[in-house]
């Protein structure tokens, strides 16, 4: 069992007085707005840190990249990601077996920050949504870090990714998927899409399942890191960037062989491990 843990800051808990009390009730609305301040402060100094690591991320990519390998890119892509969860006040906790080469992970799915999440225990490739190549440096990151993009609703994009897929597989470069299709808040685990998981039976590679939750600082269900309805990906920076500390759990769980199973019993079977305690 691996765990990682990387410490954010974390806020003192405030009490609050009486409600019906005329003092207690200025003394409260003072503590609130006290607590508004520093939600307010803590969000400008986490996202002015954000624009800078992005900046030494781009950096990096554009300049470190060319002249060295892919296990050394490895690292530095771990390194970053750790870097990232930290400056946004992302504590990670993982617990079980690291995936081997080769291996097909899927995941539930609930915010933009999954894909670091990961990246910061284990770097590999992700198939991600082609609108992510818009987003402001992050998509240009993503873009040069062996991500493979799909065109939803687009059956012959579908076709691509899997076949890329195979070959990334085949050649013993893991691949991370999240077969809901969509982010949800977490609480639930939407049905798992079929179509990828082709993938790793075409090319003779076990499926590694993956839990992801988002909890607080008090270990309750944490919405800061969905990403989700109509939120915008600025706004979602935003919630995270406010938050006094937002907790990452990631279950690895044991990988299942893809042998002799179709697409539908390995969606189905993978569903279940993943949905079990999300």
């Amino acid at each position: 069992m691996s765990v990682i843990s990387l410490f954010a800051d974390l806020d003192l808990p405030l009490s609050h007085p009486h409600p019906h009390h005329p003092a207690a009730a200025r003394a409260a609305a003072a503590t609130h707005h006290t607590s508004g301040l520093r939600a307010q402060a803590r969000m400008t100094w986490r996202i002015a840190r954000l624009a800078v690591h992005l900046a030494a991320g781009c950096s990096r990519v554009a300049l470190l990249y060319p002249l060295v390998g892919e296990r050394t890119q490895r690292k530095m892509r771990a390194r970053w990601s750790r870097q990232l969860l930290g400056v946004l006040g992302v504590e990670l906790q993982a617990q079980g077996p690291l995936p081997r080469p080769g291996q097909l992970l899927v995941s539930n799915h609930i915010s933009w920050v999954d894909v670091f999440v990961i990246n910061a225990i284990s770097p590999l490739s992700f198939v991600c949504k082609d609108e992510v190549r818009s987003w402001p440096l992050l998509g240009w990151l993503v873009a040069r870090n062996h991500t493979v993009f799909i065109r939803r609703a687009s059956r012959s994009s579908a076709a691509e990714v899997r076949d890329r897929l195979v070959g990334s597989l085949s050649c013993g470069r893991s691949v991370m998927v999240f077969p809901e299709g969509t982010t949800t808040d977490g609480r639930a685990v939407l049905p798992f899409r079929a179509a990828l998981f082709q993938a790793a039976i075409d090319a003779g590679r076990a499926v590694k399942p993956v839990r992801l939750r988002y909890v607080d600082h008090r270990g309750e269900h944490s919405d800061a890191a969905a990403y989700i309805d109509d939120v915008s990906f600025w706004q979602s920076v935003c919630m995270l960037a406010r938050a006094p500390r937002t907790v990452a759990r990631v279950e690895l769980l044991p990988a299942l062989p893809s042998h002799g199973l179709t697409r539908q019993d390995l969606a189905q079977v993978t569903h279940a491990q993943v949905s079990a305690t999300a």
